[in-house]
């Protein structure tokens, strides 16, 4: 066969297969879009100077959409080969050899791949540039522009490679399967799935035991620490109840309505039967948008509480505008000096002391120990780890504009762990009576810690001396007290109180709210950012799984469709069955959804805390927004692949 009658074939063949290949050609090149975008940032100078913390996103993001491209792309070519085997087995009847169906096939998507490429560079760029302004906007930078998105090279290096690798996976794939088939064999492929499906019940109890594992876990688990620790054994687990429970629990329920009576209404009889038929082919497919529907809406609902929560983290490292703090070592002789050194040194650099406005001293110490119940030691190695935040009652009354009193043998006590605070606590071996505070004593802990208010500085530098921090292999050290101070400034110039900050300093730290602003923004604004991509990412899986879905239902129901007419159902009944399986197969994804994802919040809620998310409706109330939007967009969806099955049914 010579290229011109190749050639023809291909033509012929695209245009009769277009409602198949145009949304490949889209999905592929959305995934390729963002690919290219994705390494047109990792390239872009200014991204690399100014948001250095980004690239480690940019990085992980590409490893994702390539990883991702390349199991969609796979995907795609499973189900456009399952389409044309009744093609390619005709052609063997006809006399063509497989080297020139191969040659077909090539040609066919030589033009696909062409047209992805297209759309990946020209819209990489267009919408790259686009995204540079908005990846600007998350990290609070308004100084870049389009000036500083050049065209990348190496970005289209890549998404070449990238394409030219996909191109030849999907050849590939396309033809090993003729090359290892009969026509016959071919013929026989497209009427698979024909029979009855069976009855699985060893599966249905894995499923289930392993999707009850999972809520439980993610339902239970207590703490950051715990959470962070069997998270993705929980995801990995509801995964696998998912995919176990849709391809046997779903059969067997189905089968248990056939054996009542009413199942041999009409109604009921053509319901029942349909969606049987219909899970055997589509089970594994629900199970998918299940879960990419579910990567959705945590991904970005996540991401976006996170980003939301930016301002709250800020006040809670720094409930003022600057702070200030003594590293050096600290005792019960000159504490008090370091202390007056460390206003005086304040004072003296602002123009005017009046400028400098609600000021707040206190004393500071964090301490890695063990604890066993309600008494806390020197951590030994293989005990269970604890955190100690411990400040003093001076301090505590200043920044909560409180009055509270305590004696030497008492402590204010709350916690990050959801439980309940014991009455009291042995430091060591010193007991102390404690009084529950609501007030957050910890900040912004990341992990499962303590936060302790006691009397005065000396009781903190007795605590440090009883309960020593292991410092290297076997060296056991005091814990470090740390003076610290915070105030606002009023009156005067930030940036040049800050310079002579800075200039003037003795042996003091000075940290500012805006410096931490600007970090937790690029790397928030990072994970958002990620998050977005990724949601799309699942967003294209979950369209393109959808839609071939719908194809792949139309063409299987479009024979069965012409016997009901035959024997003697009304348009109206038929259409009325249909429509309720179409909608029963289609909702039933983003109802099993929306249950992972309620059950999820519980674990993710816990995660969040290591952002200063105390408040489930400080997660909540982006969750929710996301699901909201994400069911208005999957019922979008929902119309238009109904039409194109419709269309091709009818």
């Amino acid at each position: 066969m010579n290229f011109a009658i190749a050639k023809k074939f291909a033509k012929k063949n695209l245009k009769a297969n277009r409602s198949l290949l145009i949304p490949f050609v889209i999905s592929s090149g959305i995934m390729l879009m963002l690919f290219n975008i994705m390494a047109s940032l990792l390239d872009n100078q200014y991204v690399r100077t100014r948001h250095e913390m980004l690239l480690t996103f940019m990085i992980l993001g590409l490893a994702v959409i390539a990883i991702l491209a390349v199991i969609f792309v796979l995907y795609s070519t499973n189900f456009l080969i399952k389409r044309r085997n009744k093609e390619f087995a005709l052609y063997g009847i006809l006399g063509l050899e497989k080297k020139h169906i191969r040659k077909i096939i090539s040609l066919e998507y030589l033009v696909l791949f062409a047209l992805i490429g297209l759309m990946a560079v020209i819209g990489g760029y267009v919408f790259g540039q686009l995204t540079f302004l908005g990846v600007n906007k998350l990290m609070k930078d308004v100084s870049g522009g389009l000036m500083d998105f050049p065209f990348s090279l190496k970005a289209f290096v890549m998404t070449m490679v990238a394409l030219v690798v996909l191109y030849i996976i999907t050849v590939a794939r396309s033809t090993v399967g003729i090359y290892l088939s009969t026509p016959a064999t071919l013929l026989r492929k497209g009427h698979s799935g024909e029979g009855e499906p069976k009855s699985r019940y060893l599966l249905m109890i894995i499923g289930f035991a392993s999707l009850a594992a999972g809520y439980i876990m993610a339902l239970t688990i207590k703490g950051v620490l715990s959470a962070l620790s069997y998270f993705f054994i929980a995801v990995g687990l509801v995964m696998l109840g998912t995919y176990l429970l849709s391809i046997s629990f779903s059969i067997i329920v189905l089968k248990a309505l056939k054996k009542r009576k009413s199942y041999y209404q009409p109604v009921h009889f053509l319901n029942v039967s349909g969606l049987l038929y219909r899970m055997k082919s589509n089970a594994v497919a629900l199970a998918s948008i299940t879960i990419l529907s579910t990567a959705v809406i945590v991904t970005v609902s996540t991401t976006a509480a996170i980003y939301g929560n930016i301002q709250t983290m800020a006040t809670n490292a720094y409930p003022r505008a600057y702070q200030a703090r003594y590293y050096g070592k600290v005792n019960k002789e000159n504490y008090k000096t370091v202390e007056k050194n460390m206003a005086q040194y304040v004072y003296d650099t602002a123009k005017d002391p009046q400028h400098i406005k609600n000021v707040y001293k206190t004393f500071n110490m964090s301490i890695y120990c063990q604890e066993n119940g309600n008494k806390f030691t020197s951590y030994k190695e293989g005990a269970k780890p604890c955190y100690l935040e411990v400040t003093e009652l001076n301090g505590y009354n200043q920044l909560f504009h409180k009055k509270v009193t305590l004696q030497d043998n008492e402590v204010l006590m709350n916690t990050n762990v959801k439980k309940q605070l014991p009455q009291t606590i042995v430091l060591k071996d010193k007991t102390y009576k404690v009084k529950p505070v609501s007030d957050n004593l910890l900040g912004q802990y990341g992990v499962d810690a303590y936060g302790i208010v006691v009397k005065d500085v000396d009781t903190m530098l007795t605590i440090s001396d009883d309960i020593k921090i292991r410092q290297g292999a076997d060296k056991m050290v005091n814990a470090r007290v740390v003076p610290e101070m915070n105030w606002d400034l009023e009156g005067e110039s930030n940036e040049a109180f800050y310079t002579k900050l800075k200039k003037n300093n003795h042996n003091f730290s000075v940290y500012t709210r805006q410096e931490y602003l600007k970090s937790v923004y690029e790397l928030n604004g990072g994970f958002l950012f990620l998050g977005i991509i990724i949601g799309i990412v699942f967003l294209t899986g979950t369209i393109l799984i959808t839609y071939y879905k719908q194809m792949s239902e139309g063409y299987e129901d479009r024979d069965k469709y012409q016997v009901m007419k035959k024997v003697g159902l009304s348009d109206r009944l038929i259409k009325k069955t249909s429509a309720s399986q179409v909608v029963w197969m289609f909702f039933a994804p983003l109802i099993v959804a929306s249950i992972h994802c309620l059950v999820a919040s519980k674990i993710i809620f816990e995660l969040l805390q290591m952002f200063a998310i105390t408040r489930y409706m400080q997660y909540g109330i982006y969750f929710i927004a996301v699901l909201l939007v994400f069911m208005a967009v999957y019922f979008i969806i929902f119309k238009l692949t109904s039409r194109a099955y419709y269309r091709i049914v009818q």
